[in-house]
């Protein structure tokens, strides 16, 4: 009995890693790049998820449609909210572009309940037909989440590794300064970082929308957990986003299956595993000097 609740809260844990991954690597990368630390990316990921429901409900477009779309419009708004908005915080000092992003988050919140009000949100909608495998359950949309998931990570590890924007962002990430001296403009790297960053939002909101619920608050527990997730796998790490994604998903996935009132124990413990990991090394699990 408890074996098999282990290798189902394995399954489940390793399913839901896809769109935590997601998030993270949107976050590593601008704060890899730009060193803001976007407290208002979850609300890029909020809106995706509201996106595709109304999509879904006004015009019945499948959330994998969606996602696309989800990608495209939450890259633009990032790049649009950076070019307003937040690029007149990079040369101020830490707290207060922490307060500028912190501001921005609310104001995205108050936006969302007051066009959708607080009120709950689900998509009852069946992306993939539910595997069974002996006694371990494979749900469909779970499964959906893993595979947008890897889809993301490769068209990210495509981007930064093998195209010129990605090399921009590289040396921009490694030093600001000598990148500008070499004839790269540095605030184009930070744009596109933004914008590159704020699309992954967007196709994480998708998943999200099919497999858990939207409400106006959601972005701030994926914003969290996106944050534990950058720290434990490295600043700047995409594959370490991986990483981190894949222990804070199962940290939270078995104190919830096994400890009682688990539930209410996963940020904890999520955490935990960061502090640990933070003493022991200091700069994550797969930290490197540049984007990777």
């Amino acid at each position: 009995m408890y074996l098999n609740l282990a290798i189902q809260t394995l399954v489940f844990s390793v399913l839901v890693a896809g769109f935590i991954a997601t998030v993270a690597s949107g976050i590593s990368l601008v704060l890899g790049v730009t060193r803001i630390i976007n407290f208002a990316h979850g609300e890029l990921v909020m809106l995706g998820a509201y996106l595709t429901y109304w999509l879904y409900v006004l015009y019945g477009i499948s959330p994998f449609v969606s996602a696309f779309i989800s990608f495209i419009a939450m890259g633009v708004l990032s790049y649009i909210i950076f070019k307003l908005f937040l690029h007149r915080v990079l040369q101020a000092e830490g707290h207060n572009q922490l307060l500028a992003t912190v501001g921005l988050s609310i104001v995205l919140q108050n936006i969302a309940m007051l066009l959708w009000t607080p009120n709950i949100k689900t998509i009852n909608v069946q992306m993939l037909p539910t595997y069974k495998v002996g006694s371990i359950v494979i749900p469909g949309n779970f499964l959906f989440v893993a595979i947008m998931g890897m889809i993301c990570y490769g068209v990210l590890i495509y981007i930064v590794n093998y195209t010129i924007y990605g090399t921009m962002m590289k040396m921009t990430s490694d030093h600001p300064q000598l990148a500008q001296y070499s004839g790269v403009d540095v605030f184009r790297a930070f744009s596109l970082s933004f914008m590159v960053g704020g699309a992954f939002a967007g196709a994480a909101g998708s998943m999200l929308a099919v497999f858990l619920y939207i409400t106006p608050l959601v972005g701030l527990d994926a914003s969290l957990k996106g944050f534990a997730v950058v720290i434990a796998g490295g600043i700047g790490s995409v594959p370490g986003a991986i990483v981190g994604a894949l222990m804070v998903s199962m940290a939270e996935g078995f104190c919830s299956a096994f400890m009682p009132e688990g539930a209410s124990w996963g940020f904890g413990v999520a955490f935990l595993i960061v502090m640990l990991i933070l003493l022991f090394r200091p700069t994550g699990i797969l930290k490197g000097k540049e984007l990777t």
